[in-house]
């Protein structure tokens, strides 16, 4: 207590206010005429500044702060200063400091200079060194003659600068200006660029514009020196709260020996790409219950490499593109869907033929009570509009209304149902099928129904289990007229269809058991009366492994249709996943794949990975990756090996180009950094 008491003394004693912005605490204070000196553990404060020193002087009428020895300065809470001479004019925020020494935690960049010059927010310095790596030995810095920083616009440039990794000089350049602001602005980005035997020095530059917070603007143009050039535009924005999109376009040009070598169909490719994702678009019309979102994902292409040409490394490896919009709008029991979907096949010269839904509508309405609480029905109506410019089309409506009576039998635990379903579906064909004869289908059938949902609590575990066992009769249909193979009925058999769920609970709450299965027995199939058996299993041995299992066994062909397994396996230090996918039967097509990926953060700041994807059917490779990241606080680089296979559209239909290459990814935090890759392309596979 006495300790605390001497220190509060002595800090009244020595504190000396000398005008009201500016505040000493020193060991030793004296003044003489208009000028204050100050020693011993000298505290300056004012409204900016907060500052340490051996010495000290200011003067009240020129307001000049004179700092002498060990100085260090706190600068509106975020630059550090380090010196050992400093002037500092307060009334015109000016100062001089030799030598100089600036940390800013804001941008977390440092320069260390001969001298410097401080004008307002401009800071200007002479023979200096600039990083953000630790002070002590920097992973990377660069050194310059002179050069400035602004804190305003937190922009940093430099001449006759020399750019080092350690103590090695890899570039000089005269003139070199970065920024350090953190926040979204207008600017050059990281540029790309790199080699490929066939494509030659590829070179992309992305400019970006940032007008203001709603929305952005992108351009990237690009070169290939073998290939050709083209530039690509992104508008990302955000138009509403509940809103995110971007809507994307872009040209290149080919060069007629590499059209020629490669026996290309198309001399350019373009497209146009929507991303949209809305909530709230009419919900706020219809109530607080009511929900509703749109989503887009829309591409217009003339083939494939107008996706692949806008990226660096990550091919498309499907020649079938997919465009969707969708919206739905619930309120209380009633459920609006309208879904469009269209199918670009790159593959094909002509996609005349390729059959599009455009749209499909649905309405739904759940399943409520009618007349009393044990009587339920409930409303699935569809509509259909198939259509392409040469074939069938064709618009199908169709609705099945089920009635259902439930019946809870001992307390509870067992739940009966009977339910009687109307389906009914109209389909009118149109284009060049005009003629053809409408087709329609109208059907009844009986569905019974015994559930149960079991719970029980044993000592190391919880166990939940559902059981459903339905029985379905037909009991009328009546089909008239043509159908043709696109159109899908909800046709019901005479079946038993069996289904089990059920889940596994630590006493701590936790899932780690998860297994499904399904059966049904068909009394009247042609062919043979046993569905296919779906068996579905999740294992979470802990919080680092799981492994997952999909098994559809045929029995009509007594053979696995279908096999699916992963391993997955993630701590701190490593992460691995297996997945085995294998496909035969007439309706899965034949298919063996092992994709497996590794990654370990083994070593201090990196991360050493590997992906495969090997097709065991046909022995060979599909795609295989192996690299290694680092990351530091100041610097980060990613660098890889991959080798993968891509589609390409040619004059006679689709081929394929198996392409090798090394990437470099490298960022330099802040001044940004590249991308780089030598690839390797091995020409056409057939």
């Amino acid at each position: 207590m006495f300790k605390v008491l001497l220190f509060l003394v002595l800090f009244a004693l020595t504190l000396f206010s000398f005008d009201n912005n500016v505040q000493i605490l020193a060991t030793k204070i004296k003044g003489k005429d208009n000028t204050l000196y100050a020693s011993g553990n000298v505290v300056v404060y004012s409204d900016r500044y907060v500052m340490t020193a051996d010495k000290a002087e200011y003067n009240k009428t020129t307001k000049i702060v004179k700092l002498y020895g060990n100085i260090n300065i706190i600068r509106d809470s975020n630059l550090f200063v380090k010196s050992k001479f400093a002037k500092i004019n307060l009334a015109d925020d000016s100062s001089y400091f030799d030598p100089f020494f600036l940390d800013d935690t804001d941008s977390n960049i440092w320069i260390r200079s001969r001298l410097s010059k401080v004008n307002n927010d401009m800071y200007y310095t002479k023979d200096a060194i600039v990083s953000s790596c630790n002070v002590y030995k920097p992973d990377w810095k660069i050194t310059y003659t002179s050069g400035d920083y602004s804190k305003n616009t937190k922009l940093v440039t430099v001449y006759n600068s020399i750019f080092y990794i350690h103590d090695v000089p890899l570039l000089y350049t005269p003139y070199f200006s970065f920024s350090t602001d953190k926040t979204r602005r207008s600017g050059l980005l990281r540029p790309s660029f790199g080699y490929s035997s066939e494509e030659g020095v590829y070179y992309r530059q992305p400019i970006y514009i940032a007008p203001f917070k709603s929305w952005d603007l992108q351009f990237d143009p690009q070169i290939r020196s073998k290939r050709g050039k083209g530039i690509y535009t992104t508008l990302r924005f955000a138009d509403y709260e509940y809103s995110t999109g971007n809507i994307k376009t872009g040209y290149f040009k080919e060069k007629n020996s590499y059209i020629d070598k490669y026996n290309l169909k198309n001399s350019s490719h373009y497209g146009f790409e929507v991303n949209y994702n809305r909530s709230k678009l009419f919900s706020n019309y219809f109530g607080d219950n009511a929900q509703d979102a749109l989503w887009i994902d829309s591409k217009s292409l003339n083939d494939v490499d107008y996706l692949n040409l806008q990226k660096d490394k990550n091919y498309i490896t499907s020649s079938l593109i997919t465009s969707k919009i969708n919206y739905f709008l619930r309120r209380d029991k009633d459920y609006i869907g309208l879904y469009f979907k269209y199918f670009k096949d790159t593959s094909k010269i002509s996609n005349d033929d390729t059959l599009q839904t455009l749209p499909k509508l649905q309405y739904h309405r759940f399943t409520e009570p009618i007349l009393f609480k044990n009587l339920l029905y409930s409303i699935d109506y569809k509509f259909n509009n198939y259509y392409r410019k040469s074939g069938i089309n064709a618009k199908q409506n169709e609705i099945l209304l089920p009635v259902i009576f439930t019946i809870p039998l001992f307390e509870n635990y067992l739940n009966f149902s009977v339910s009687e379903n109307v389906y009914m579906t109209h389909i009118n064909y149109t284009n060049e099928s005009s003629a053809l004869q409408s087709g329609q289908y109208v059907s009844n059938y009986h569905k019974f129904s015994l559930s149960t949902d079991l719970t029980k609590k044993y000592d190391d575990f919880l166990h939940t289990i559902s059981l459903d066992l339905d029985y379905i009769v037909p009991s009328f249909d009546d089909k008239k007229g043509y159908f043709a193979d696109f159109i899908t009925l909800n046709k019901e058999q005479k079946s038993i269809n069996f289904q089990l769920e059920e889940f596994f609970y630590s006493n701590k709450g936790d899932l780690f058991l998860t297994h499904r299965m399904s059966q049904s027995y068909l009394f009247d199939a042609y062919d043979y009366k046993y569905g296919d058996l779906l068996n579905e299993l999740i294992y979470k041995f802990s919080d680092n492994l799981n492994i997952t299992n999909n098994l559809t066994y045929s029995h009509k062909n007594s053979q696995i249709s279908e096999f699916q397994t992963g391993v997955q396996y993630k701590n701190n230090m490593y992460k691995a996943n297996l997945l085995h996918t294998y496909k035969h039967g007439p309706d899965k097509g034949d298919s063996n794949i092992i994709s497996i990926g590794l990654s370990t953060n083994y070593f201090s700041k990196y991360n050493y990975f590997t992906n495969i994807d090997y097709d065991l059917k046909n022995s060979y490779t599909q795609n295989w990756e192996l690299g290694v990241t680092m990351r530091k606080k100041c610097w980060n680089y990613r660098i890889s090996y991959k080798e993968h296979i891509t589609p390409i559209l040619t004059s006679s239909g689709s081929n394929s180009v198996t392409r090798r290459g090394i990437y470099l990814t490298i960022n330099f935090t802040p001044i940004g950094g590249v991308q780089y890759k030598f690839e390797k392309d091995n020409g056409q596979s057939e």
